[in-house]
């Protein structure tokens, strides 16, 4: 099972950068592959793993409110992913996808 989730950060510099390290905290202890600027696809075990993680996002978001927005996507079990990616993350992506 695994989710997808992306954000943006409506500050600069060292600000966004802080905000963005708050936010990547969330997914502490999680498999991740970040193929994307700030988009994560994030292996999990249970819903209620996507609970805790949304949880704690909002969490930092409602810290810093009108800075930060983001997507989650349903739990999600198997699927292929295509794109134009580089050839060396197309592994780290079924690592997390595959059930």
């Amino acid at each position: 099972m695994h989710i997808v989730i992306s954000w943006d950060i409506k500050s600069e510099g060292a600000n966004w950068k802080d905000l963005n390290e708050k936010m990547k905290a969330c997914l502490s202890g999680y498999s991740w592959v970040k193929p994307l600027t700030t988009l994560y696809i994030v292996k999990i075990y249970s819903s209620e793993e996507r609970k805790q993680i949304r949880a704690d996002l909002v969490s930092v978001c409602r810290d810093n409110p009108n800075k930060i927005n983001f997507i989650m996507s349903p739990a999600m079990e198997g699927g292929i992913y295509g794109g134009w990616l580089p050839k060396s993350l197309w592994p780290k992506i079924e690592k997390r996808t595959e059930d």
